[in-house]
């Protein structure tokens, strides 16, 4: 699984708000959205326009904590 990560702050995207232009990235440390493939992750970070100097795919686990 991918996910886009915040560079400067270390927080997970978990949406866009396209009211705004450019998009402004919604990011969180307790969410994030997944992608299964890299190829996914790569078209959802242009297509959010997120910024390259910013922002970052990296590869996650995902993992059960509690229930």
């Amino acid at each position: 699984m991918y996910a886009i990560r915040n560079k400067i702050t270390g927080q997970w995207l978990y949406g866009t708000d396209y009211r705004e232009c450019p998009p402004r990235q919604r990011t969180s440390n307790r969410q994030a959205l997944t992608f299964e493939t890299l190829e996914d992750a790569e078209y959802e970070f242009k297509k959010r326009e997120c910024d390259k100097h910013e922002y970052e795919i990296g590869k996650v686990q995902l993992r059960i904590v509690g229930d």
